[in-house]
């Protein structure tokens, strides 16, 4: 007797899912959602935002980088405005990710703006999944909150580390050779070196 085995039809395949079992995983991802550190948001291809987590809905109550129009779409602070991000639908519609810097306090961070083509097709739309991530510190950044450097003497030890020359590193900076050699001095003092070679040493260490 052949096997009787049964290939679901394609319209089996696409049935909608029962009701409360769309409401199950909806409760799941919500607590999903709700229970990551990292802020999260879903938002529809308008920037309008449909699911936030807490981590992201706190951001956007300080309007710390983002912020919610009055009519709930997502907009992010670009070069001391704000600009909705909507803005970058095209982008997102053809599937690309978006990665913009994000103008906030604290830490560096990135927004990120990806596509998820699960919503609804019909419409032509596709939903988007918003991320914030933190960067990782630049060597400057590092060593001002090592070694207690100025922003002048981080972007110094920078230049240092690349190889400059101490008169070289004056053009760059626009100052004195006589100003970057004060520097160094202080720069010596907060790291306990003698030399610029021990100075730069460290540097390649941290």
């Amino acid at each position: 007797m052949p096997s009787s085995t049964v290939h679901p039809s394609s319209d089996s395949a696409a049935a909608p899912l029962a009701p409360a079992r769309l409401q199950r995983l909806a409760a799941l991802g919500q607590c999903l959602l709700q229970h990551l550190d990292t802020p999260l948001a879903v938002a529809d291809a308008r920037g309008v935002v449909l699911e936030a987590n807490a981590a992201l809905a706190r951001r956007i109550e300080r309007c710390d980088g983002l912020w919610l129009d009055a009519g709930g779409r997502l907009a992010v602070r670009q070069c001391g405005r704000w600009v909705p991000v909507s803005r970058w639908q095209p982008e997102i519609a053809a599937g690309r990710r978006v990665v913009l810097s994000l103008e906030a306090d604290g830490a560096p961070m990135q927004l990120m703006l990806e596509p998820l083509h699960a919503g609804d097709a019909a419409a032509g739309g596709c939903w988007v999944l918003v991320r914030i991530e933190h960067l990782p510190p630049a060597r400057g950044d590092a060593m001002r909150r090592r070694f207690r450097f100025t922003r002048t003497q981080a972007r110094l030890a920078e230049l240092l580390c690349a190889g400059m020359r101490p008169v070289h590193a004056a053009q760059v900076l626009g100052v004195k050779i006589s100003t970057v050699r004060t520097h160094v001095g202080e720069m010596y003092e907060k790291t306990g070196t003698h030399s610029q070679a021990q100075l730069v040493a460290l540097m390649h260490a941290g």
